[in-house]
């Protein structure tokens, strides 16, 4: 068995900072007090020291894959929008006019994001629509009898009229020389 008091060889600390044990006072050698506060030399392998030049190219490979990444997600939004059912949807009054159309521009015009339809019928000393074309604008917004009847009825007289049916409101006035001004509009 050994004594604990005096070390061995094959004991000395196995930790490079720790102090060589003594057992008396005398035993200490001030060359081992130094030896023993510095630390034993360890393999020590090669440190990264990052420079400017390696930051500067760590930084702008950071901000190329950030950029790369937000192009490729607005790219992927611009090719496939997100369709909402209202953008799809399109109003009666623009149905009609594909239906119905016009030989000429200024004869039925849509206004207001399609939700205003302008009618200009024929009259003695003007062009416009004619009373089939109408017609057809008519049926396609299903008008009501009694609007429909209160627009044949109308004379130059009457001035300004008016009439609603199925969320649609027309407003008109007639005189046998510029024909039917008709406003459609989609109400909420």
């Amino acid at each position: 068995m050994t004594d604990p008091t005096h070390a061995t060889p094959t004991e000395q600390p196995t930790d490079q900072y720790e102090l060589p044990r003594a057992t008396s006072a005398q035993d200490l050698d001030p060359a081992d007090l130094h030896e023993a506060a510095a630390p034993k030399s360890v393999e020590s392998k090669p440190s990264l020291a990052l420079n400017g030049r390696s930051v500067a190219l760590i930084a702008a490979g950071a901000v190329a894959a950030l950029l790369l990444a937000g192009a490729a997600i607005y790219t992927a939004f611009q090719a496939s929008p997100i369709s909402s059912p209202l953008a799809e949807r399109k109003s009666p009054l623009m149905l009609a006019k594909e239906k119905c159309g016009s030989s000429l521009a200024g004869d039925a015009m849509l206004g207001d994001e399609g939700k205003t339809l302008t009618l200009h019928g024929a009259g003695e000393e003007s062009s416009g629509l004619s009373l089939s074309a109408l017609e057809c604008y008519w049926s396609e917004l299903k008008m009501s009898d009694s609007v429909r009847a209160e627009v044949l009825a109308t004379r130059a007289l009457d001035g300004r009229q008016s009439g609603d049916w199925d969320h649609i409101h027309a407003s008109w006035s007639y005189h046998p020389d510029s024909g039917l001004q008709m406003v459609i509009t989609v109400t909420d």
